[in-house]
Formats: C-alpha cells, structure tokens, sequence
C-alpha cells in the first residue's frame, strides 16, 4: 500500500498526503488536549492543597477549608500542622501542642526557607502584611514603627513559619534560595517536601513559577506553575498592610483592619521532575514571581534536604562613614573558606539596590581580616548591604546599614562688593525667623536687617567706608563673610 493513502471502504482507496491527515488529526486532538490540560491543571491544584491547618494562635487554633473556623486571628502565630492526603503532619513548632490537643499526627520538621536574593523594584503595590493587632494598636498604626525589611517577613517566627505575617504584592522578579543534599529517600515518600503560602488576595490568572536548577542557574527536571487562585482558603485572618515602598513604612486608608484568606499548598520533589539521575545537581530552588504573589513563607522539609544557611564567610562587622566627597566603608571577616568576593550594594530607598563596589576576598583565612573601600558620595540617607560571594557562586548578604551624609555647607556672598550705597547678601533660604548683622573690625554690631528669601538687600550707606564683616545667622546656622564699601 501506499504509504500516502488510506483505506476508505473494503473496495476502495483514497490518496491523502500525509501532511493533511496530520492536519486533520491535531485539529481533532486540539480541543480535547486543552479540555484535558484544564481539568488537569485543576486537578492539580486540588491534588496537591493543604484542606487544614493548626497553629498556636491563642494557644491552638484549628480550621480548615470544610470546616472554616469563624476565629480570625489577628497577630502573628505559627503553623503547628497541616493535613496532605489525609494525613496531619507537624512542622516540629510545637508537637507537645498537638499531643494536649489529643490530635494524632506524623512528626516532621519544617522551616522557612532563607531569603538569599530577590530581583525586581518595590513599588506603591507592595505591602508588608501583619496581624491588625502586631502594631499593638486595634483598627490603626502603632506609635512604634514597623521595620521595612521584606525578608525579615519571609522567615519571621518559630522555625520561620509565622503565618500572620506576609510580603503582599511581592515585586515581580525572582527569589532564590540556595540548597543542596536532596535525600533520594525522600522522593514519591507521600511526605511533602515544600509548602508554599498564600496569604491575601490570590490572582485569579497570574502564574508562580517555581523550579529547582543547577549552579549555573539552569533548570533541573520540570517547572511547576501555580495559580493559588484555584486553591481553597482554609481560614481566615484580619491584617494591616503597610506601604513597603515608603521608609518608615505607611499605613493608608483602605488597608486598615482587612480580611484575608490563607492557602497553602504543598508537593514532593517528584513533582518537579527530581530523581534519582539528576538529584546532585540541584542548587537551587527558584520561584519566579509575577508581582501579585503574597507570601508568609515558602518551608521545606529539613529531613529531606540541606538549606544552605551560612556560607564559609563569617563577617563580624560591617559599618560606614559619610564624609564631603565620598562614603567610607569597612568591614572585617573572622573566617572565610573558598570566599571570591564581596559586592558592596546600595539603596537610596532600602529596597532596590545596585552594585556600587566589588573587592576580592582573601580566599581561605582562619584569622581576621579587614576591608575597606570608598564609593561616590549620594546626597541624604543611603542604605547599604555586603554581598558575600564564595566561589561556587552561591552568596548571601549582611544586614544593611544606614548612611546619612552630612549637608552641604551652606555659603554666604555678597555683590557687588567693594559696594556704595548697597550689597545683596545671598544665603541660605529663610523660614522669617534669620537675621543679617553688619560687625565692624572691633567686633561691634553696627548694622541689622531681617533676612528675605534666599537673597536680602542690605542697605549700607549710612555707615563709614571701610571693611565690615557680613554674618547670616538662624536657630541652627550661623556664617558670614567680607565687604568693603567705598563712598
């Protein structure tokens, strides 16, 4: 038979090129493949969402998505479990909780997963979330301000698992997390082996995509991309979200005692494509985020594998010194082992920073050493941050620190001058409370005006000719300089 035909009744054949039964086979199979990648996809989502939780709120706090608990917390608490395929299982928080409660449970050992960098800008969408009452004020802001620290917020509590904390909005980019030593027993073991928290209000279309990839970046097994919409909430919580792009951070109108949905969704490693061929090559664990994403933590289970919590470097200062032209920096390790180098970073708002310095390390030390380097000087507070990079390219970062550069001196002229009957004394701009004195060489006041603007006019014929001494002084600020006048 011809391979480009195909039989049309016991008695005849009719010649079709293959290219047009290919056609007409995908645009038979098209409709069913998307009606199948939709229930799948939903499938999916249910599949692998956690339907209750308990925490320490109050003491114990349980809910679920079948039985809502009509309690809504209202300041921070941590996960003390979470039920997957039926099955409760602890984070290790507080197990003796669990035991009082007379729930039954398989123990484990969960903890958030340490933020070693992010990418993209904060702006007015992103907002720290707490519990209404975190401030200790109910229905408003505290009198004590919140730090603006987005991951401090990200890993905050027992074990890092403070659910009633959150980064809402987190700017679109990505979040690595550095880890290593994959336990290939802990593959397909019905254990989830990542939870991943939702904490506002989930986007109904945008996709999380997360992955595990090599050390050069390069993706290991599968993605897996995430709608949390499609995840049921399984409680709910009453939170504050401040304004994270401002330092102190806001608290506007309109975000002031609101209510909020938890989801929660977990997987074993299997799920992204992780296996016994390509398990020792995992580095990292990336989550891409599309700039909607709102986040209490990402955990992991700490029996299945090494986070990478403290590179070799250990750092013991880190400080700065503005001075007129530059900015002095310095810094001293005790120890470091394979460290490449340190990136100095800087922010002029303490949330989107850039590489201002980079200094290579001394590699391999038991003892201390010192660094120092100056960047260009910026005008008012800068905020800076040390990148330690060792060199298998993993890194992690110092605290940051804040710089306030010093003001300008402010300077004070006069022209025309040799003057006659008149000079314009300029000078800084006033708030009606400056005056301008007129001293002669003994030191004796002989003239005084009211300053105006950020120039006054200073009338001098009246007095000798001779050489004067001109001062601008206000509450904080006093300066002055010389003229002659001729008649």
């Amino acid at each position: 038979m011809n391979q480009n035909s195909v039989t049309q009744s016991e008695n005849s054949i009719v010649n079709v090129p293959q290219s047009t039964v290919r056609q007409f086979l995908m645009a038979s199979l098209i409709p069913l493949l998307v009606i199948t990648l939709v229930l799948l996809s939903s499938s999916v989502f249910a599949q692998y969402s956690i339907n209750e939780i308990t925490t320490d709120y109050n003491g114990f706090w349980k809910s679920g998505s079948g039985a809502v608990n009509p309690v809504k917390p209202d300041n921070s608490h941590n996960l003390l479990s979470f039920s997957y395929y039926g099955r409760r299982i602890s984070t290790g928080v507080a197990d003796s909780i669990l035991q009082a409660k007379g729930l039954s449970f398989i123990s484990g050992d969960y903890r958030a997963l340490p933020v070693q960098s992010i990418t993209g800008s904060v702006t007015s969408n992103t907002k720290i979330g707490v519990g209404e009452k975190y401030d200790g004020v109910s229905n408003g802001r505290g009198v004590t301000a919140i730090p603006n620290d987005i991951p401090y917020y990200l890993s905050d509590g027992v074990k890092g698992l403070d659910i009633g904390t959150c980064v809402a909005n987190l700017p679109r980019g990505i979040l690595n997390f550095g880890v290593s030593n994959i336990a290939l027993t802990a593959l397909n073991d019905s254990i989830p082996d990542v939870i991943i928290t939702q904490t506002a209000d989930p986007s109904g279309s945008d996709i999380d995509r997360y992955e595990f990839t090599d050390i050069n970046g390069n993706r290991v097994g599968n993605y897996v991309d995430i709608v949390l919409n499609n995840i049921p909430s399984v409680g709910t919580w009453v939170a504050d979200f401040y304004e994270a792009s401002t330092n102190p951070m806001q608290l506007q109108s309109g975000f002031t005692r609101t209510e909020r949905g938890l989801r929660l969704w977990a997987a074993d490693f299997s799920v992204f494509g992780i296996n016994a061929s390509n398990i020792a090559q995992v580095a990292y664990f990336r989550i891409h985020l599309n700039g909607n994403s709102d986040v209490a933590f990402v955990a992991y289970n700490n029996r299945a594998i090494n986070v990478n919590l403290v590179l070799p470097t250990e750092l013991i200062s880190f400080a700065g010194k503005a001075k007129a032209d530059n900015t002095l920096l310095n810094w001293a390790t005790a120890s470091e082992s394979n460290t490449d180098r340190f990136v100095v970073e800087r922010s002029s708002d303490g949330s989107s920073f850039v590489t201002v310095a980079s200094l290579r390390a001394k590699g391999n030390s038991n003892r201390v050493q010192q660094y120092t380097t100056t960047v260009d000087a910026i005008g008012g507070k800068a905020y800076y941050r040390l990148k330690m990079v060792d060199v298998d390219g993993k890194f992690t970062y110092s605290k940051v620190i804040t710089i306030q550069a010093p003001a300008k001196q402010a300077s004070i002229s006069a022209f025309p001058n040799p003057a006659g009957s008149f000079t314009m004394i300029t000078h800084p701009q006033v708030t009606g409370e400056e005056v301008i004195t007129v001293y002669n060489l003994q030191g004796i006041p002989v003239k005084q005006a009211k300053a105006t603007a950020a120039s006054t006019k200073l009338e001098i014929s009246g007095l000798a000719a001779g050489s004067y001494q001109v001062v601008f002084q206000s509450k904080t600020f006093r300066q002055g300089t010389s003229i002659i006048i001729q008649h």
